[in-house]
């Protein structure tokens, strides 16, 4: 393989997203656990929400480091997997969609735990309780079919694949031999889809939040909520806020490089690598900090560390 660096080469990409995994199982799985187990009553009324936010970052995280492991060519929109779904002859757009469902799906379970912290608290008589499911399935449905028009619009692959490998330096020969997929070779039929799911998804976040501290703070002069319930209630908004907003910032750092090496048309091999690499961090961060940021699983987590040391020096 007349790769510059181990970094370019698939060979890495595939071994660093296997030990990723490595990783990501057992911590997702006990995060599972203790949200099944270890809740206490006290956040019940968010139970649910938190395993679906769960289960959805670990799709994510499974998508890209067993399903899929992508291997981008960017700034083209173009490259091939190298992950499980190829044993099963799984098409490459079909793989593709998967991810991006995975990531719509990601965002609306955080817009929807938040939601469920301003119904439990502020509207059993307010008018949004009779919209709440209605938005709710509008967002999932809405997740599922964003990326339609990306996938509709998947150019002809022979002139595609010629336009890309023009624009593109000479690449390693096991490149051109690759099953490349390219999927869009006009830029508007993947960013606007993604630019108005993420739009969405950032407006309603953003208005749930500043919903749910606005009500605080008028309960709280008005005297409709006891200081113990009001601090509790801002303790667990701080503790959500910080699990889905440093993950969020994570992504940021391959969003950031995407979007400059699509801007000033660089080629960077390693560098898109990493950006998947970092991606799959994502998910493993989110499950980490909720395990570390909420009091019943960081005593869960210290717990079953003294029950393994004890065994140990047994």
């Amino acid at each position: 393989m007349n790769f510059t660096f181990y970094l370019d080469t698939p060979a890495f990409q595939s071994l660093a997203l296997h030990l990723m995994l490595a990783l990501e199982i057992p911590v997702h799985m006990f995060g599972a656990f203790c949200i099944l187990f270890r809740t206490p009553g006290s956040m019940r009324s968010v139970k649910w929400g938190m395993l679906n936010l769960h289960i959805w970052s670990m799709g994510l995280d499974l998508g890209v480091s067993l399903l899929t492991i992508p291997y981008i060519l960017y700034p083209a929109l173009a490259g091939f997997t190298l992950g499980v779904l190829n044993d099963f002859d799984v098409p490459l757009p079909y793989q593709a969609y998967l991810l991006a469902v995975l990531i719509g799906l990601l965002g609306v379970s955080i817009v929807t735990i938040l939601e469920n912290r301003y119904s439990v608290m502020f509207v059993q008589d307010h008018w949004w309780r009779h919209f709440r499911i209605p938005f709710l399935i509008f967002n999932y449905i809405f997740a599922l079919v964003y990326f339609l028009p990306a996938y509709y619009y998947i150019p002809e692959q022979t002139s595609a694949l010629k336009e890309v490998f023009e624009m593109l330096p000479e690449l390693p020969q096991d490149i051109y031999n690759a099953h490349v997929f390219v999927l869009a070779t006009d830029f508007r039929y993947v960013v606007l889809p993604v630019f108005v799911m993420s739009s969405l998804l950032v407006m309603e976040s953003g208005c749930f939040i500043i919903l749910i501290y606005n009500n605080m703070n008028e309960r709280t002069k008005q005297l409709s909520l006891s200081r113990n319930t009001i601090r509790m209630q801002r303790k667990f908004l701080r503790a959500l806020n910080i699990q889905t907003c440093i993950p969020l910032l994570i992504l940021m750092l391959p969003m950031g490089y995407l979007v400059a090496s699509r801007i000033f048309n660089i080629y960077f091999q390693s560098a898109n690598n990493l950006c998947f690499i970092i991606i799959a961090v994502h998910g493993l961060s989110s499950t980490l900090i909720m395990l570390y940021i909420h009091a019943p699983y960081r005593d869960t987590m210290v717990y079953y560390r003294y029950i393994n040391c004890h065994v140990t020096f047994m």
